[in-house]
């Protein structure tokens, strides 16, 4: 080994307290950091999963038109051939594990003595529930039947406001397929669990039958979702989806195709700038350890001045001197790091393996888009065990340049009178 690394080996042993601290400080900042990236990505990861199963689903096919006006569920503007549609879907993405159609339209819900406005889905049960997870997600009752009579499933906000129970009567109305307004009684089969209500565009599901039966036989399709296999990142969920996407867009080029990137792109966009806050984070607290840093090897650099000059005298010179104490740095900025590296594991561990409660841990505490009683899972993140090592390290190695320096400049006669 080198003679530099191993007087520098020594050193850091030797000053065990300091190096100790200073160890400590950047294994807590690395490793939280790592955490908290872990733990983000897990908010993130169960956001979009959040809207794939009761919403925005992995990709939703639709006439341009209606994409264009769908915050007023047109249904002017459905599909011409759904069933074609669907097959051309399969198709050209194989990775698509199941479709299913959708209509969406604005109604009035009343149960006789107050209403509230929202927005209903026409649903084919069978095939809806291979896409969304809003049947899994029924609190109370049971999800909408094939051959049901006049049924409806209803969001848990939806009941609540209408003081709604299973078997109620619940009014609906809405504007006909023919321009004429329509209403009709439907009974409550089945209650959603507000983990569903939180990012689901409808507030009441009825099976098509039913739905044609109060809007009109001519009743469109306005949508085609699609189901992608789940991947095992977000990043890789993303990607396949906008995949397929591309895919299902060149065999049907004049309808619009929208991945769920596409539908979450603020939220995404906000989670760029939240990567960027964690990288803050663990900026000011890598500073705080290379303050400690600076002070450590400028305590040793005092605290053995003539040993300098000693080492001066058997001929080592200024670039030696300050490699000596730059190496200290760097071997105290690799063990900081490396053990780092270890805690950002073991929380990394903690939250993939056993996940965190959101109940348990906030109540009934606003979430928005994230359900409050699911568990938030952590997701491995091999770029922040990239980010705190050599972040770690360069510190270390910037924050041992001043004192090494400072080193380097004392003469030898000088260091060896030194008291």
């Amino acid at each position: 080994m080198d003679p530099i690394w191993k007087i520098a080996s020594r050193n850091v042993i030797r000053n065990r307290k300091r190096t100790l601290i200073t160890c400590i400080v950047m294994t807590v900042g690395i490793g939280l950091y790592i955490g908290y990236d872990s733990v983000l990505a897990g908010m993130d990861r169960l956001t979009i999963d959040t809207m794939v199963s009761y919403s925005s689903s992995s990709l939703k096919v639709r006439t341009k038109e209606y994409a264009e006006e769908e915050r007023g569920s047109p249904l002017e503007h459905g599909l011409a051939d759904p069933a074609g549609t669907m097959e051309g879907i399969r198709k050209a993405a194989p990775e698509i594990s199941a479709v299913t159609p959708r209509t969406l339209f604005v109604a009035q819900a009343s149960n006789y003595t107050d209403s509230e406005p929202l927005i209903a889905a026409a649903v084919d049960p069978a095939a809806d529930r291979k896409v969304f997870d809003v049947a899994s997600a029924v609190g109370e009752g049971s999800w909408l039947s094939s051959n049901g009579d006049h049924e409806a499933v209803v969001a848990a906000s939806v009941a609540k406001e209408l003081g709604l129970k299973l078997g109620d009567g619940v009014l609906l109305s809405a504007r006909t397929v023919y321009e004429n307004d329509n209403a009709d009684e439907y009974r409550v089969v089945g209650i959603v669990g507000s983990s569903a209500s939180l990012s689901g565009t409808a507030s009441v599901y009825l099976s098509y039958s039913d739905a044609k039966a109060l809007l009109g036989a001519e009743l469109p399709v306005t949508e085609i979702d699609a189901a992608t296999r789940r991947a095992g990142s977000l990043d890789a969920e993303l990607s396949g989806s906008a995949k397929a996407a591309a895919k299902v867009r060149a065999a049907l080029p004049g309808l619009s195709v929208a991945p769920v990137g596409e539908f979450a792109k603020d939220y995404l966009a906000l989670r760029n700038s939240k990567d960027k806050a964690s990288l803050l984070l663990v900026v000011m607290i890598l500073l705080i350890a290379a303050v400690g840093i600076v002070n450590t090897i400028l305590m040793s650099v005092y605290s053995r001045v003539r040993e300098i000059g000693v080492l001066r005298a058997y001929g080592m010179t200024q670039k030696d001197i300050r490699q000596l104490f730059t190496r200290e740095g760097l071997i105290i900025g690799a063990l900081g790091s490396l053990a780092g590296l270890a805690l950002g594991a073991l929380i990394d561990w903690f939250f993939t393996a056993k996940g965190l409660n959101i109940a348990a841990a906030f109540g009934n505490m606003d979430l928005g888009s994230i359900p409050v009683n699911a568990t938030l899972y952590g997701e491995w993140r091999p770029q922040s065990f990239a980010v705190g090592l050599l972040f770690g390290i360069l510190v270390s190695w910037l924050s041992a340049r001043f004192p090494a320096k400072r080193a380097a400049k004392l003469e030898p006669t000088d260091a060896l009178r030194f008291v």
